[in-house]
């Protein structure tokens, strides 16, 4: 299992897995997403996790989410 640790612009911890040939996201105390699409689990992630969702109008989240999605991606595939 991969995994990484990276922080929301709140500061909130998320923390993605690579397991099984599907990606887990866990975004501060909210509930782990799952997803084959790591953007889609990391989506999932933030808008579960209730300190991030008062926040999501004020930061391009879907350009944040993909940026952080495409580093990982590298980087697992460099690894790989």
């Amino acid at each position: 299992m991969d995994e990484w640790t990276t922080y929301t612009p709140e500061g909130q911890p998320l923390i993605v897995r690579r397991k099984s040939g599907r990606w887990s996201a866990k975004c501060g105390e909210g509930q782990e997403a799952e997803s084959e699409l790591l953007d889609v689990a990391l989506a999932e992630a933030i808008h579960r996790d209730q300190d991030v969702v008062g926040h999501v109008h004020r930061i391009d989240y879907d350009k944040w989410t993909r940026s952080i999605a495409d580093a990982i991606e590298r980087e697992y595939s460099a690894d790989r």
